[in-house]
């Protein structure tokens, strides 16, 4: 603000002194009206010292008001260009309608969302081209009234973009005095995509948790209960709304921190299911044997953010403890191994790979790997059908089990293939394990339907080098296996970490 009066300051004793000066140059010179240094030293009459700085006033004021003026419109022309450079880059598209509802204006947003490259193509058109005739009999009865009596409306429209693909947005209308219209809207489609999804899901969840007879129940990590189902309810003998976002340890233990062995503690810190047994006793003096199992909810960056427990009543069976054993130990073996061989399935065996690996690395010690492919599984199938060709996959893997050391790994990693882990082991004792494994298959023989069948494996072999990753060892392994097959099968080879470099 101080800038500002010394400048216009300034302005006004700059144009005094060339009004003093002028005028005294005036009178002397022009009109030979007594001596320049007179006038301009006030030496004159009291009237004419007066007239000369109502002259001066005069000018000094017309030059406060142009300079005033000029500053108000630079300002004002700031302004005007940094609310167009905000409307222009906008994310929301604007537009300016006339009373025939007629673009006027654009941004470049409003003219991307509907499909034009140039702003300019919409300026003229109808805004009625991107509707359809029974969203404009909509529009024309609910909210061109609104706009008449209200001045404004906000909502939802569909519209539709150049190349005719429907889009749902978020439109803000404001009705200007001269008649105009300013519409400000957004493509809302994702949005609503998600809310739909969102929606969905919150439904499939309703009808899970209408449909489990069991007690079941959501944590967040703070131990409070955010969803529970009648039966989680009924167990702990209370409401539900009883329940809902208090925390488990004072609602249902009355106490002030996490219970000992919680296993939705051990869920939360570790991300894995849990698991445990609770005997649980009733306000009837019944006691309740628990299966108590938690899973771990994440978000989209793998975070856990809740968890879930899911209870079974195991009194009844608690008798028959080896039963329950059996069962998870089932469900955990069918869930990694192959069904026809008994060895592990891809997904376990890569899985068990990258274990080995990071191991391995963790340690400095060796890893190598084996993958084994059978050579005459086609022409056993042609000949003798697909189950002579499944016998002989069981043939070669009975042989992988009858032939590996106990810390080797062995999986069926695809039709007629094999991965076999070997862990602290280098290529010379790898070379050694997957002779035996040849020697083994070639020696062995069975009988399906008459006749014998016998089968050979082509092998490749590779270790494990600084800066393997799953993909570029098993890479390696597999360029080793394809010169195997190459030369003639029913043989090994060995590739080194150079020689794909």
């Amino acid at each position: 603000m101080i800038r500002i009066e010394r400048k216009y300051i300034l302005v006004v004793l700059i144009v005094a002194v060339l009004a003093l000066v002028s005028d005294a140059a005036m009178d002397a010179f022009l009109f030979g009206n007594g001596a320049f240094w007179d006038h301009l030293l006030f030496r004159e009459s009291r009237q004419e010292v007066a007239s000369e700085l109502f002259v001066i006033s005069l000018y000094s004021a017309i030059a406060l008001l142009l300079l005033w003026s000029r500053d108000k419109q630079r300002a004002a022309s700031r302004e005007l260009q940094q609310h167009l450079t905000a409307i222009e880059t906008s994310m929301d598209g604007i537009a300016l309608f006339n009373r025939e509802h007629e673009y006027q204006y654009v941004n470049r947003a409003y003219a991307s969302i509907i499909g034009f490259d140039d702003t300019w193509d919409m300026v003229g058109r109808n805004f009625r081209t991107i509707y359809d005739a029974g969203q404009i009999a909509w529009m024309e009865k609910n909210i061109f009234p609104v706009l008449e009596t209200k001045g404004s409306w906000h909502g939802e429209l569909t519209a539709h973009r150049r190349n005719g693909s429907p889009f749902t947005q978020e439109v803000s209308i404001t009705r200007l005095s001269d008649g105009q219209c300013v519409c400000v809207m957004r493509d809302i489609s994702e949005r609503k995509r998600r809310d739909d999804s969102l929606r969905r899901s919150e439904q499939f969840l309703n009808t899970i948790f209408d449909s489990i007879h069991d007690p079941f129940c959501i944590f967040d990590t703070a131990f409070r209960i955010v969803r529970a189902n009648e039966a989680y309810a009924d167990l702990k003998e209370k409401a539900i709304g009883d329940l809902i976002d208090r925390t488990c340890y004072e609602v249902l233990e009355g106490r002030d921190d996490v219970c000992e062995g919680c296993v939705i503690r051990k869920t939360l810190s570790s991300g894995d299911p849990c698991a445990k047994e609770k005997m649980v006793a009733l306000k009837s003096g019944e006691h309740l044997w628990l299966e108590i199992f938690t899973y771990p909810i994440r978000d989209e960056i793998g975070k856990v953010t809740h968890v879930i427990e899911y209870s079974r009543d195991i009194t009844d069976r608690k008798k028959s403890e080896g039963d329950r054993k059996r069962l998870i130990e089932r469900l955990e073996h069918l869930s990694s191994t192959d069904g026809l061989t008994g060895l592990l399935n891809r997904r376990a065996l890569i899985e068990q790979l990258g274990y080995e690996i990071e191991r391995a690395r963790r340690y400095g010690s060796p890893l190598s790997i084996i993958l084994c492919d059978m050579d005459n599984l086609k022409e056993i199938n042609d000949t003798h059908g697909h189950l002579a060709g499944d016998l002989a996959i069981q043939l070669v893997s009975a042989t992988l089990r009858n032939t590996l050391r106990n810390v080797d790994i062995a999986g069926r990693y695809g039709g007629d293939e094999f991965l076999i882990v070997i862990p602290e082991t280098n290529l010379e004792g790898t070379h050694n394990i997957a002779e035996k494994i040849r020697t083994a298959t070639n020696a062995t023989e069975t009988n399906f339907e008459g006749k014998q069948l016998r089968v050979s494996v082509s092998m490749g072999i590779a270790s494990l080098a600084p800066g393997d990753d799953i993909d570029t060892f098993v890479t390696r392994v597999d360029v080793a296996l394809y010169s195997s097959k190459h030369d003639g099968r029913n043989r090994i080879t060995v590739v080194h970490a150079d020689m794909l470099t």
